[in-house]
């Protein structure tokens, strides 16, 4: 009995060491690591960002979570870990997530068509092409092949575009219709908007980023009964502990928001022309006041497409959950296999047309419903896993969710329009150092 104890006694010793050796924290080296500090304190030191914050977290647990440079550097105000940003366009996945609850109960199915939940749209016609556009005179147009459908607005195949990342004759139209982040419109103004402007591809033709997800913002509201914004804070950021997300800046939690800044010579209004101008600028200066605007306690849009702020803590609790297929501590938003599904690429072959810093999809990479997606590593250049999801903020933010590497990767800073690769940067500096 004694040597039985002394042998079961070695093999626990065995197994202790044995878990402690595949622990997270080996598989990191602490020495690679220090090159994202000195990355990062090199941006803020040549001015590329006046502040930022970098996260990694693998195997169950934080890795890396360091801050540089300042909130606020007109008072000398430190970042720090607990700072609230802009997210932009890191808002699409959480509202995408929000469509998938409502698809989970029964409310909404993928393959609805849009004017189904949104009559409004029953109407829709393309852009023709092919005719000659009159002055002061309505878009040429064509009957639609088929109604865009409500995955088609998850994985931006419905044929809508932005209106400030190009130039065509529908993205014109936009902006003459003032469908962007208007703070004094409902969701409901905005897609009555929207609905007057003729797409500009067919649907399922073409990949191509677009306000796509801010309409999904409606069908949330039409389908749920409730508010984007109320129907996310009960739905999503209730249930996950997310308790700095939201639309608008709450006077508890100013004293944590960063400065927006933006290159010198950024106009008030950003447009095609605007966005083009502002990128030859040097040097970041505070945003011009516009671009704060939306946030504002009195701002009425709620942009499912790009209107949230957050903390890195926040954005963790969500990515984290979906790293997790769908659950965290014991709250489960979404099946397993719905998160599948969303990571799951939906564009195959079909060729790309729009312009997203470092996002868009091509040879190597496609995109699910919500998220851009790794197919291909080396065709896709990238150290990430296959089947890596990720995307970002027109303010410099990005995350990835690695589920190969059990690994979540967030990078956060404020400027706009971004002008750097500090978020790929920050990517690659995360792999060289991860030694699994």
């Amino acid at each position: 009995m004694q040597t039985l104890g002394k042998t079961l006694s070695g093999l626990l010793v065995a197994l202790v060491l044995m878990g402690a050796a595949s622990s997270p924290k080996s598989d990191w080296s602490q020495v690679r690591l220090k090159r994202i500090d000195t990355l990062l304190e090199a941006a803020v030191e040549t001015n590329l960002m006046i502040g930022g914050q970098g996260l990694i977290w693998q195997g169950d647990q934080i890795v890396y979570n360091n801050t540089f440079g300042k909130r606020d550097h007109r008072d000398d105000k430190m970042l720090g870990k607990d700072a609230i940003y802009r997210i932009y366009s890191m808002t699409k996945p959480i509202t995408s997530v929000g469509i998938m609850i409502l698809a989970e109960r029964g409310k909404l199915r993928l393959n609805d068509p849009l004017a189904l939940h949104l009559p409004e749209f029953a109407n829709l016609r393309a852009f023709d092409p092919t005719a000659e556009l009159k002055a002061d005179q309505p878009l040429p147009t064509q009957a639609l092949e088929r109604l865009p459908t409500i995955e088609d607005l998850l994985a931006h195949k419905a044929g809508f575009t932005y209106g400030i990342f190009g130039k065509t004759p529908v993205d014109l139209a936009y902006l003459k219709a003032g469908t962007m982040m208007n703070k004094q419109l409902t969701l409901a103004d905005f897609t009555q908007r929207l609905a007057t402007v003729p797409l500009q591809y067919q649907p399922d033709t073409k990949w191509h980023y677009s306000v796509a997800t801010d309409v999904l913002g409606r069908v949330i509201e039409v389908v749920s009964g409730q508010s984007l914004a109320e129907f996310l804070e009960t739905e999503i950021f209730q249930p996950l502990g997310m308790r700095d997300t939201r639309f608008t800046i709450a006077k508890s939690s100013e004293d944590r928001v960063v400065t927006l800044y933006a290159p010198q010579g950024t106009p008030e209004q950003l447009d095609p022309d605007a966005f083009a101008k502002a990128m030859q600028g040097q040097g970041l200066v505070p945003a011009p006041d516009a671009l704060n605007d939306p946030y504002q306690p009195d701002a009425i849009f709620q942009s499912g497409g790009g209107g949230l702020l957050s903390t890195t803590d926040d954005y963790l609790k969500f990515a984290r959950m979906l790293l997790n297929e769908g659950e965290l501590d014991g709250v489960r938003l979404l099946a397993p296999s719905t998160v599948r599904l969303m990571r799951t690429d939906f564009l195959g072959e079909q060729a790309a047309n729009a312009y997203v810093n470092g996002g868009t999809p091509r040879e190597g990479r496609g995109f699910g419903l919500g998220f851009g997606m790794i197919k291909d590593q080396g065709l896709a250049a990238t150290p990430q896993g296959v089947g890596t999801y990720y995307w970002g903020g027109a303010a410099g933010t990005t995350f990835w969710i690695d589920p190969e590497n059990d690994l979540i990767g967030i990078f956060m800073t404020q400027s706009i329009p971004h002008k750097t690769q500090l978020g790929q940067d920050f990517m690659k500096a995360t792999y060289q150092a991860f030694l699994r």
